[in-house]
């Protein structure tokens, strides 16, 4: 199974710190600014897990998360691909991302290598 994990953030400092974050416990990612372009480069390209921002201009992680759990879309993944939200805030979004089928969310706040572990889980988990 693909151990790449697709970052997608629209916050250029953010995404930044979550890739150095992952890349020094050794893993794999590359990154995404928008639900858009994650979409596009998923045509493509095959992803063990993904972790997705909620809030970002032009498709924003419901509406990826939605694409990618109806598997409508013609995409290089598996429908039920790990999925885990990174989010700023609680509350009702993270409610409608859960009523989705994700693999569990993070908030911001907390120090990003507190996520390794989980991560490291689920890919463990579909490998």
């Amino acid at each position: 199974m693909n151990k790449t994990i697709l970052v997608v953030e629209d916050e250029k400092l953010s995404r930044t710190i979550i890739l150095a974050t992952l890349k020094a416990h050794g893993l794999h990612c590359i990154s995404a600014e928008n639900g858009r372009e994650a979409l596009k480069m998923l045509s493509t390209l095959e992803c063990g897990l993904i972790l997705t921002d909620l809030r970002m201009p032009v498709l924003n992680g419901l509406d990826l998360i939605k694409a990618i759990r109806s598997g409508e879309n013609q995409l290089a993944i598996n429908k039920d691909v790990p999925i885990v939200v990174l989010s700023a805030e609680e509350g009702e979004m993270i409610d409608s991302a859960v009523a989705l089928n994700i693999s569990g969310y993070f908030i911001k706040k907390e120090p990003i290598d507190k996520l390794v572990p989980k991560i490291k889980q689920l890919l463990e988990i579909i490998s």
